[in-house]
């Protein structure tokens, strides 16, 4: 394996916080062969994003399909719009003050590491029936466990790639990411973990002729 002669950070908290076991086991394995081509891997902290809103600009963006069409969007999304139409323009104000610093002092963070290396996502994928029955009621919901959030937040170059499956055969990300105008490095690292691993060449079973199943309902685990 190549020595990138670099140093990666795990950052734990909270982007490693109620992960799903599968999701659990497959992200450490793949910290470990970056950890083989690297210089080694160990835990640090990225800044916080909390109390960062800014979703009057979604309700913006919306406002005049919202208006005039509310009951076409998802009950969970038609519930943040409406929340969004409220908001006060010195929270938004704040908020962009807090997002431009964090994008300016994000660089600060990486002092002795090079790239970080975490779960794209801390939950397993739903299946489509699932989703849809998740989207069509109005049973309030704990929120969605991504991590790519933030990093649009930060405003750093991040890639996510396939780094393993869980037991029901359902693909698991491993993202990726370094300071800015580290593009080059973040791609290499993913490329080369690509070149020592086999789950980016793992594809469905899909022919033309294959028989779609019917969506069935099914149980949500956050039911």
């Amino acid at each position: 394996m190549a020595d990138f002669g670099i140093a990666l950070g795990i950052p734990r908290a909270p982007f490693f916080d109620l992960l799903d076991a599968d999701v659990q086991r497959t992200v450490e394995e793949a910290i470990a062969v970056l950890a083989k081509m690297t210089k080694g891997a160990k835990d640090v902290s990225l800044p916080s994003t909390g109390n960062l809103s800014l979703n009057a600009e979604a309700y913006a963006y919306h406002e005049e399909s919202f208006t005039h069409g509310a009951g076409r969007y998802q009950i969970p999304t038609r519930r943040s719009l409406q929340s969004s139409a409220n908001s006060k323009a010195a929270d938004y104000v704040r908020s962009r003050w807090k997002l431009e610093l964090i994008r300016r002092t994000i660089d600060d963070a990486f002092t002795d590491f090079d790239a970080v290396v975490l779960p794209t996502r801390r939950h397993t994928p739903r299946t489509v029936d699932a989703s849809i029955q998740r989207e069509e009621t109005d049973k309030p919901r704990n929120p969605e466990l991504e991590n790519t959030g933030q990093f649009d937040v930060y405003g750093i170059p991040a890639i996510s790639i396939p780094c393993g499956f869980t037991s029901a055969g359902l693909p698991v990300g491993l993202m990726i990411a370094g300071p800015r105008f580290s593009e080059a490095r973040v791609l290499a690292l993913a490329h080369a973990y690509e070149r020592a691993t086999e789950w980016h060449n793992r594809r469905p079973p899909l022919k033309p002729d294959m028989p779609v199943p019917p969506l069935a309902v099914t149980e949500d685990r956050d039911s």
